[in-house]
């Protein structure tokens, strides 16, 4: 582990305080460093809605439609599934922002049809507002929602970041470290305001640069690093662009690095103001990690073979096959856009502790979206393939998690996808991790981490573990179907982290990354960090060892919020 002792390097900052050696008053968003090789903090300050430039608005002199007014039926006795997607396909025939306002009550709602979602936005400039969480509730009414959301928001197919449209360009030069002026073979196809994609692809030079042969041959199952970024300015005559958010990590020219436009994405959606639960599963069994599975699939018998389960296994349906891969939110293909004040509560209908039925929120191929003060907490079921997450983020840039709470499940957080960069969690909980309410209330999976295929430079500040911890990891396991998760990223900041307890780990923190990866301040009864792995053969894969400052320090760490102080230096004001 490289350990440095905290020590003060500025006589400005408070008296009993210290800074990390990395990020001081002379620290610079651009430096001239390698991602490969050198250490480096860099410029978080633009998690968020419209990057901290702008509040998220109130709407107060918009258009508001009362879903009572289609027919929405208050007390929750009659179903109002179809009066609130009327409001909302109103709403988005508008063209102008516009709330859907949800007054005082509790709406029973419910899938309209097989394997689709309960309510849909696919348009901007629509706030979907409640009364407060403690007086406007959705109440899902089914339990057969496997792979869907109660509320699903999505740009359409064609928006998705890996679709290249237009003029894909040739990145010209290799760019090492983090900038905003990129280098392309030819701009005349670009103009300024535009949303591009920039994009690398772990080709074989990437892999061998990375040490993960175990991903060759499934390289387009692992993803690619994608950044969705605005056109400041052009230089025509040098063919440069220059963008609003810098990279995240370096682009070789033998990552194939590119540039392509970016249309379709979504802007401006709010959910606010209101509470979201689900009707519980009677099941009273087929609660295990892999009873998701679907019978009689390819998939289950090679489950069942490969995990030596009874011969019996994938002829059955398991309960957790009809809540597997659910959630409560969705957000696919949407940029300067927010969730806050919505937290998940106990239907009075469910006789268990039962919330939510797997998941909470999931972003995916989202931009500068902020959820804030948001609760997800006791999911039904934890199990295998991707349930009991209550915050998921899949293939996001520059997200915003601010003051949330996960609780009582498999994952509290979750980063995963080669083309998560940029975001940050800043004063979230996660209480009791590996939980799950039916079965036997525990699962295998545990703790708050980067999932898989090389998500990185991500921040946690001032996050806060209660018998759980945060990780960032190789994740490299023997038996696990391929392409292995291995390396979950690089140069991701655990700044300030605070372990209140941790009965399953002597750690707050578990950082494990490839080329660097940073732990700076801890503090809590459960304070200390790991930084080894469980298969010694894989450590090239993650060295050098990470760097560590200030194990049980962190109450002394000036700046207190590495977030707050970037932002407030971009932006030229003063930190909270």
């Amino acid at each position: 582990m490289q350990t440095t002792q905290p020590k003060n390097v500025s006589s400005s900052i408070p008296e009993g305080h210290w800074q990390s050696e990395l990020y001081s008053e002379n620290w610079e968003p651009f430096p001239s460093l390698s991602f490969e090789s050198d250490r480096i903090i860099q410029d978080f300050s633009y998690a968020g809605y419209a990057s901290g430039e702008q509040p998220i608005p109130s709407l107060a002199e918009a258009p508001v439609i009362n879903v009572t007014e289609f027919g929405a039926d208050p007390t929750g006795e009659a179903d109002s599934t179809k009066a609130i997607q009327d409001a909302i396909n109103r709403a988005a025939s508008l063209r102008q922002p516009v709330v859907v306002y949800m007054p005082e009550g509790t709406y029973r709602i419910s899938p309209q049809r097989a394997k689709a979602p309960v309510l849909i936005i696919r348009k901007s400039n629509i706030v979907l507002r409640g009364a407060g969480v403690d007086k406007t509730r959705l109440f899902n009414d089914s339990y057969e929602m496997r792979g869907q959301s109660i509320i699903h928001i999505a740009a359409p197919g064609a928006a998705s970041w890996s679709n290249e449209e237009g003029a894909v360009v040739p990145i010209v030069q290799d760019l090492p470290n983090p900038t905003i002026e990129i280098p392309i073979a030819d701009s005349t196809q670009f103009q300024v305001g535009e949303d591009i994609i920039i994009r690398a692809d772990p080709t074989v030079e990437w892999i061998e640069d990375h040490h993960e042969t175990d991903w060759l041959g499934y390289e387009e199952k692992i993803g690619s690093m994608l950044y969705l970024r605005r056109i400041k300015a052009i230089d025509r005559e040098q063919n440069v662009l220059t963008i609003d958010i810098p990279t995240r990590y370096m682009l070789k020219q033998s990552y194939n690095a590119r540039v392509y436009p970016k249309t379709g994405i979504l802007r401006e959606i709010g959910l606010e103001d209101f509470s979201i639960g689900n009707r519980e599963h009677p099941g009273k069994d087929g609660w295990e990690n892999l009873d998701f599975a679907t019978p009689n699939s390819e998939y289950t018998k090679r489950l069942a073979e490969g995990y030596n389960l009874p011969a019996d296994f994938a002829e059955k349906r398991k309960s957790a096959a009809d809540v597997h891969f659910s959630y409560a939110i969705t957000m696919v293909g949407v940029a300067d856009s927010w969730i806050r004040n919505v937290q998940a509560y106990h239907p009075d209908e469910n006789g268990t502790d039962v919330q939510l039925l797997s998941n909470g929120i999931r972003l995916k191929e989202c931009q500068r979206i902020s959820v804030i003060n948001c609760i997800m907490r006791y999911p039904q079921y934890g199990g295998g393939g991707g349930n009991g997450y209550m915050f998921r983020l899949d293939n996001c840039n520059e997200c915003l998690l601010e003051n949330c709470t996960a609780a009582f499940a498999r994952h509290g957080y979750s980063i995963s996808g080669m083309a998560s960069s940029g975001n940050v969690l800043y004063r979230c909980q996660d209480i009791e991790t590996g939980h799950q309410v039916s079965g036997s209330g525990h699962t295998q999976g545990k703790g708050s981490d980067h999932h898989m295929y090389f998500s990185h430079s991500n921040l946690f500040d001032n996050c806060v573990a209660e018998n759980s911890w945060f990780e960032a990891r190789d994740r490299y396991y023997e038996r696990m179907s391929k392409p292995k998760h291995n390396t979950t990223s690089a140069h991701t900041v655990f700044w300030n982290s605070e372990g209140r307890s941790n009965r399953d780990r002597p750690y707050a923190v578990w950082s494990m990354q490839a080329k660097y990866g940073y732990v700076i301040g801890t503090k809590g009864a459960a304070s200390d960090v790991r930084t080894n792995g469980d298969y010694p053969e894989r450590a090239k894969v993650s060295d050098p060892v990470d760097h560590v400052e200030g194990i049980g320090q962190g109450s002394e760490l000036y700046p207190v919020s590495l977030f707050q102080d970037q932002r407030a230096r971009r932006l030229g004001t003063l930190a909270p």
